[in-house]
């Protein structure tokens, strides 16, 4: 079974982070960290950080955090930019 990859955006409540948008990338383990790697945003977790980005490997029914990311809100609207922009560049411009 091939493994299929998503990321994940959750916001900081008082309750705990809570998911508030999901891309899928597709079962291309290359893309996906590629497009992750683009993002802006700091990997150290340990701060105070509102937003979160986790890129998660999904086999079977069971999610795997691959990587994780902390951003500001400004940096969240450039984060997805990117992230449409290159899901359209592989899907519209470039269809295999």
């Amino acid at each position: 079974m091939k493994s299929e990859f998503e990321l994940l955006i959750s916001f900081r409540t008082p309750d705990g982070f809570k998911a508030c948008g999901q891309y899928f990338l597709g079962k291309d383990r290359i893309f996906a960290e590629t497009v992750f790697d683009g993002l802006n945003g700091r990997q150290d977790m340990a701060d105070k950080a509102i937003l979160h980005l986790d890129l998660l490997e999904i086999a079977g029914e069971i999610p795997l955090k691959v990587k994780s990311i902390s951003c500001k809100l400004s940096e969240l609207c450039e984060n997805c930019q990117h992230i449409t922009r290159e899901l359209f560049r592989l899907h519209a411009i470039e269809p295999k």
